[in-house]
């Protein structure tokens, strides 16, 4: 396990118990205690998970200026789109999956689940009409970061968990991104695999809020969402085996790393240095190698970007990607 427990022997649970045991038991925990004394001030809590880390963001600049990281490869997650008005899944009280109580789901996970789409579409159709790239959410500044890493040749590869679209709405190109959940611009059949047209299956998605049918056996369409019970794009693995032995430098983003394959990355990969952009530590944070940045990405990359320079590029790209929600909503509607 990757998981570091360090209890002091002084804490005040030992300390009751050595008070109940006979004298030879109660000696030898003194004696143990005296080599572990360096962890005194240790909580189970600080203790639990490795995350302290012994790096800062100076570290990473130096690694991108000194040409150590001209390989970047990047995992995020739904947290890095929570600045564009779309919720992550699983904060309590505001996660998407929390938010599904009203369409009356047998658990939350049912909506992204294609035996559940082929008897009842209905749940998903809605949730899809809301979140709909290009209508409402922007890329945010750490999309905008992503997309310029890949303008000055540092990304090697961005690995989305993200439905939402926010990076190719970003402009990060397609070679550069792989979806690893899928995307919204294409759609197929669940019954016979047959593509549908992707302007029709928006349009009776967002426009009607209704069911799209495949006109050639009837069944259910649905965009290219992987759901649960569907396997991955061959891409993701074919790109992945390469990606993890060439990338120099991976950084993880707005991810609580809890669905596979995906989740595995950051184990796999063979570069000397991750950084951890998160609310939460969610993955060991090797001393001397990797670094944790807690709190939220777009924080960082803004104090990231200053010291690199890169701020007043970082705004202008971002400023360029945003979206007139108004007129958006309107023409996806049919409106005047």
């Amino acid at each position: 396990s990757n998981l570091t427990f360090s209890l002091s022997l002084s804490s005040p649970v030992i300390k009751r118990a050595k008070s109940k045991m006979g004298k030879g038991i109660s000696k030898l925990l003194n004696e143990l205690d005296s080599l572990v004394n360096p962890l005194e001030g240790l909580t189970l809590e600080d203790a639990d998970l490795e995350f302290a880390s012994d790096l800062d963001i100076r570290n990473l600049v130096d690694w991108i200026q000194s040409g150590k990281a001209k390989k970047i490869m990047v995992l995020t997650g739904a947290g890095v789109s929570v600045a564009a008005g779309i919720p992550d899944f699983r904060t309590p009280g505001t996660g998407l999956y929390d938010n599904l109580q009203k369409y009356n789901l047998p658990h939350p996970q049912a909506v992204f689940d294609v035996g559940f789409y082929r008897s009842n579409p209905q749940p998903f159709v809605t949730l899809a009409k809301e979140l709909w790239p290009g209508l409402t959410h922007s890329p945010t500044l750490t999309h905008s970061f992503l997309k310029m890493l890949s303008d000055k040749g540092l990304l090697l590869r961005l690995y989305s968990q993200n439905i939402d679209g926010l990076e190719y709405l970003a402009g990060i190109p397609d070679d550069k991104l792989v979806e690893c959940h899928g995307h919204f611009r294409s759609a197929t059949c669940i019954d016979c695999g047959t593509t549908a047209d992707a302007d029709s299956v928006k349009n009776t998605i967002v426009k009607n809020g209704t069911v799209p049918e495949c006109k050639t056996c009837g069944g259910n369409v649905k965009p290219d969402i992987v759901f649960f019970g569907e396997s991955l794009p061959d891409r993701f693995h074919r790109l992945l085996r390469t990606d993890i032995q060439e990338a120099d430098l991976l950084l993880v983003m707005g991810t609580s790393l809890q669905v596979a394959p995906v989740s595995m990355i950051p184990d796999m990969v063979e570069c000397d240095h991750r950084v951890l952009f998160n609310r939460e530590p969610v993955m060991k944070i090797r001393t001397g190698q990797d670094m944790f940045l807690p709190g939220d990405c777009d924080d960082h990359v803004q104090e990231l970007c200053s010291i690199l320079g890169w701020k007043d590029d970082l705004l202008k790209e971002n400023a360029k990607v945003q979206i007139d929600d108004s007129n958006n909503k309107k023409k996806a509607e049919g409106e005047d």
